[in-house]
């Protein structure tokens, strides 16, 4: 479906008692600069006051609050309710980085009709949105992405054309995203990066990468019998290099965070992003970041 000469675009989110983020994320869907956007929100049935919040919005959101079986559910339910011709996809505690992805993004898509996927670099933040360090992505190399999920969910839009119901495999509880980029790259879809921050990665004590970490081993192993994921010999080591490398072009994007944010107020001091982007190596936390205590 398009708008007039230029495509619709939909953003889906699933959401459960992601009161705290939530209008974060609505905010930085709201101030984009495309005007052809709808933005849906599958709410599990939370209780935390989400449903509040998505009532405050208005008509500038199309929203569900009902149970479901999972977030990959939440998103098939909101892929079937959708209409757009490019699909993005950012969970209730993510954003979009500033106010022009979604115009940069449908014009990449303009400028290449070939391409199916179109992802870009991340910043992740802390509960607060204070920037931590930047997540640069590479080109897209496919065996590379059979060895580890280099693109991130809210960085990725997707053209209609390459997805098919149900979007995602309800399976998966945590690498639902990943399956679905190895899915579409066995299919032969065309995978792109657009050089620019897209969105963020918010780093809080209720992701699924602190509370169900378990689930994510038994989703891996699924996915290298389904679809060949794996590393090959000297795991250690690529492994190093890769996040020396992604850390080091890391410190390459900080130039250009926007001084405007589409998901928050809070500025991050671009001299002491630096410092931990480049010297805070091999910890789960820079050294001189601390996160906030609840």
């Amino acid at each position: 479906m398009s708008t007039g000469a230029r495509p619709l675009v939909s953003i889906l989110t699933p959401s459960f008692n992601q009161a705290r983020w939530l209008p974060d994320n609505l905010r930085s869907v709201a101030v984009q600069t495309y005007p052809h956007i709808e933005h849906i929100v599958m709410d599990g049935g939370s209780t935390d006051g989400s449903v509040g919040t998505l009532e405050a919005a208005g008509d500038s959101i199309v929203w569900r609050s009902e149970d479901d079986a999972g977030q990959a559910d939440a998103l098939n339910k909101a892929f079937a309710l959708s209409s757009g011709e490019i699909i993005g996809w950012i969970n209730s505690d993510d954003a979009y980085f500033d106010e022009r992805v979604v115009e940069d993004v449908v014009a990449f898509f303009e400028r290449h009709p070939t391409v199916d996927v179109a992802f870009g670099h991340a910043a992740q933040v802390d509960e607060t949105g204070r920037i931590i360090w930047m997540i640069w992505v590479p080109p897209f190399v496919g065996r590379v992405l059979r060895i580890v999920n280099f693109i991130g969910q809210p960085v990725a839009f997707i053209r209609r054309r390459a997805l098919s119901e149900p979007m995602l495999d309800a399976t998966y509880h945590f690498t639902m995203d990943y399956e679905l980029w190895l899915r579409l790259q066995r299919q032969g879809s065309v995978f792109r990066r657009i050089s620019r921050i897209v969105a963020v990665d918010r780093h809080q004590p209720d992701r699924k990468s602190e509370t169900i970490a378990d689930v994510l081993h038994s989703d891996l192993n699924r996915l290298a019998e389904t679809h060949g994921r794996g590393y090959p010999p000297g795991k250690r080591l690529l492994s190093w290099m890769f996040y020396t490398w992604r850390r080091a072009m890391g410190a390459t994007l900080i130039g250009a965070i926007p001084k405007r944010l589409a998901f928050t107020d809070v500025r991050t001091p671009r001299r002491e992003l630096l410092r931990r982007q480049l010297f805070s190596w091999n910890r789960a936390w820079p050294r001189d970041y601390r996160p906030p205590t609840s």
